[in-house]
């Protein structure tokens, strides 16, 4: 987890809201981190498809991921932006 969310109210039951704007958008960031990680980084290594897959097909896919990987890049790094002029006020709820 993020230091923001481990400074926040992040850690609560899958489903509950966070209290407040720190939390949510904390809780944004550890949804793209999860997304980015346990996704399309696992999808970029070809022995994670079937076997036997035409390499070309396999790098054609690849691109198309890597665009979402960047795109789940720029999500990150708005959110971080919103954290940091958002987040870190407590009385921002």
């Amino acid at each position: 987890m993020n230091e923001n969310a481990a400074n926040n109210d992040t850690e609560r039951p899958a489903g509950q809201k966070p209290d407040t704007l720190a939390g949510f958008l904390a809780s944004a960031l550890d949804m793209e981190d999860e997304i980015s990680n346990s996704v399309y980084k696992d999808y970029m290594d070809p022995d994670n498809w079937p076997a036997g897959m035409d390499l070309n097909v396999f790098q054609e896919i690849r691109k198309h991921l890597i665009i979402l990987i960047e795109d789940t890049r720029r999500h990150r790094k708005t959110i971080s932006g919103l954290i940091e002029q958002y987040g870190k006020d407590k009385t921002a709820r």
